[in-house]
């Protein structure tokens, strides 16, 4: 894959991301409170609900972008869920920093957290773009994929109410 498609999928993503991500936050209370919705979109103010926003939107992206590049997007794919698994890890970890440091969270740095764990999510695979070349193991990308959507699955039932 050349380094300009390379590019218009990174900035895509981040985008598309940004948007979907922003927008599902609402998409529980516009639901009516539907259970179904809940497990994919945020239903309280945790961190870990909040997790939601980058992982569902972030995922439907690099399913596409693997369905879209087909073989030529096998080694972007393992990258993308190596970027996926980093931006989900800065979140809290961003956000329990600055909260045990300040004493009390603050809107504007929750939303530049979510803006930080996107760019992250997308640059980690820009940044690997050359480093992993070769990994074309599908049945582990597989099983990092499943491994993903039950944790998430799980962590959202338990932390729903």
């Amino acid at each position: 894959m050349n380094r300009e498609t390379l590019k218009r999928l990174t900035v895509g993503g981040i985008l598309w991301t940004l948007i979907l991500g922003t927008a599902s936050h609402f998409f529980y209370q516009w639901s009516g409170e539907c259970f179904a919705v809940g497990l994919i979109a945020p239903v309280n103010e945790t961190v870990w609900e909040h997790l939601k926003l980058l992982f569902f939107p972030g995922l439907l992206f690099i399913l596409g972008e693997r369905i879209y590049l087909g073989e030529r997007g096998r080694d972007l794919f393992f990258r993308s869920l190596t970027g996926l698994w980093a931006g989900l890890a800065s979140m809290p970890l961003i956000y329990y920093s600055y909260t045990f440091f300040t004493g009390r969270n603050y809107l504007w740095a929750d939303i530049g957290i979510f803006f930080i764990s996107v760019l992250i999510t997308f640059l980690v695979p820009w940044h690997l773009k050359d480093k992993m070349s070769g990994l074309r193991e599908e049945k582990r990308n597989r099983i990092i994929l499943l491994g993903l959507l039950l944790a998430f699955f799980s962590v959202s039932v338990i932390f729903m109410r």
